[in-house]
């Protein structure tokens, strides 16, 4: 029985001093020397950015429409269909629009016939070369003759009165004769005019009838269907122009004096790590009092079409492109309940320092605004085991 109070005791001391809060283990560890791979601390060139989010959008976006009514004949595109300006979209039947080409055309030619142009090139016509006229102009040449020589026969006695006043009479009528067909010839010139119109407004009509790309761009909706008769503006397709694109970002007020027209853009799509850049072409004249904040546009090019109108977007636009900074390794960063921290190689032991980061770099490196200074000895990767005040070696 009194083995069993010694045997406890003992075990009880052997505990107590080799404990996990044995004094002598926590000087073995601060005793020991961290080995470390350390980079020196340095300015770079980091030009200064604005972030906002925002928006794409398309520079157009139209419904194709046709301009005549009629029947589809073809549909060339569907959704996702890439077109180039002037490509045929759609066709209506044409066989009303060809008959009507073809009766204006006789209507021309009609025309033509009665000033004598059938077998002239051009539609000039002079009113004294038209048959018309120049019968006429013989008949009032006789008349004039004829009342010339019985004004002479009247004066030596020869006719009589009734005889000269029919000379004078009839030489009036037929000057009334030729002015009517001078008139008759201008109103056919007029109306050889207006067919002339009418035919290209038909030729217009039968052109219309197919449906063309007005712009560069993608289909984004098929609205039309093959055999469907369409009224005059019914929409068969809705059209987008993919390149380049529209960025919209709100800019907070306290920033929005920095913006200027001109000024890069990089844009990041929504969990994706590509990044666009385009430049500011356009500034809101007024903030936006919802928001307290400005409204700008930029343009952006998408030659590949890997964009799309609609994305949410980040955006970065570059205010001083000659700012310098510090960017750093991400291994060199630890982070803990919310709070980044660096440490660095001061006289042989670990210090560390609370920092505040900004941007994080296509290549990796992390932006630092506070906690590092110049010609800092970074630590390169940062261990969960390292502590403030540890003995290090820099490897």
């Amino acid at each position: 029985m009194r083995l069993f109070p010694l045997v406890l005791a003992f075990l009880v001391l052997n505990s107590g001093c080799s404990g996990p809060y044995s004094t002598e283990k926590v000087a073995a560890k601060e005793s020991v020397a961290a080995e470390v791979d350390v980079i020196p601390v340095t300015l770079i060139s980091m030009p200064e950015m604005v972030t906002a989010n925002g928006e794409l959008f398309a520079e157009e976006l139209t419904n194709v429409t046709n301009k005549v009514p009629g029947r589809i004949l073809k549909l060339n595109v569907d959704m996702g269909s890439v077109v180039e300006q002037g490509d045929i979209l759609a066709e209506l039947e044409k066989d009303d629009y060809r008959f009507r080409v073809q009766q204006t055309e006789a209507l021309v030619d009609q025309s033509r016939a009665r000033l004598g142009l059938l077998n002239k090139n051009t539609d000039d016509v002079v009113p004294e070369q038209v048959a018309v006229v120049k019968e006429a102009d013989a008949a009032l040449r006789e008349a004039k003759f004829i009342l010339m020589t019985t004004t002479k026969l009247k004066e030596a006695g020869v006719v009589s009165s009734i005889e000269f006043e029919k000379a004078n009479v009839r030489a009036q009528g037929l000057e009334a004769r030729y002015q009517s067909a001078i008139s008759d010839v201008m109103q056919l010139r007029s109306q050889l005019s207006e067919r002339r119109a009418q035919l290209a407004l038909v030729r217009q009509q039968l052109e219309d009838a197919t449906i063309r790309a007005p712009f560069s761009g993608a289909i984004t909706r098929k609205q039309g269907s093959i055999g469907e008769f369409l009224p005059v503006n019914a929409a068969i397709v809705t059209l987008v122009r993919q390149n380049p694109l529209r960025v919209r970002l709100g800019v907070p007020e306290r920033q929005a004096s920095r913006i200027r027209q001109g000024q890069p853009i990089e844009i990041r799509l929504e969990g994706a790590a590509e990044r666009f850049t385009g430049r500011v072409v356009r500034l809101s004249p007024a903030i936006e009092v919802q928001n307290r904040s400005l409204v700008i546009e930029g343009e952006i090019p998408n030659p590949t079409g890997l964009l799309r109108p609609g994305s949410f977007v980040e955006g970065s636009i570059v205010v001083n492109s000659g700012a310098m900074g510090v960017a750093v390794p991400a291994a060199a960063i630890a982070s803990f309940a919310g709070i980044d921290r660096a440490f660095v190689v001061k006289n042989g032991v670990l210090e560390d320092r609370v920092l505040r980061i900004g941007r994080r770099m296509p290549d990796g490196r992390v932006e630092v605004l506070e906690g590092l200074v110049r010609g800092d000895q970074l630590v390169a990767k940062a261990g969960d085991r390292m502590l403030k005040g540890q003995k290090a070696r820099v490897r």
